[in-house]
């Protein structure tokens, strides 16, 4: 009975975490480093632009196969990587990876 109650809870927190196609993603975030990224809505994608800077960090980011997927560029480098975004209410995560490494960065909506 345990085993049960177990796989029902672990189901519906992956249903509650489940991304949707029609998450809002618009807005301005504060990043970690303190900088304000306005994300907007540009076909039928998202990019990000670093306000202060007036530069684009975030592009492609688009829905498939139930996840939000893109490409962020490092301000200080220009270096470009892959990265998962997953929307949790007022804080969005943002998963960049780059062959075996991987680092999470966490934006606050404004």
């Amino acid at each position: 009975m345990k085993n049960i109650a177990l796989l029902m809870l672990v189901f519906l927190c992956s249903l509650a975490m489940a991304q949707k196609s029609t998450d809002n993603l618009e807005g301005n975030w504060k990043t970690e480093e303190g900088f304000i990224v306005h994300i907007a809505k540009q076909g039928d994608s998202f990019n990000g632009t670093v306000v202060e800077k007036d530069k684009v960090i975030l592009e492609d980011v688009s829905f498939s196969n139930k996840k939000w997927t893109g490409t962020l560029t490092k301000p200080k480098d220009g270096k470009k990587m892959d990265c998962e975004l997953v929307l949790e209410g007022q804080k969005l995560k943002i998963k960049v990876s780059k062959g075996f490494v991987s680092k999470t960065l966490i934006w606050t909506k404004q």
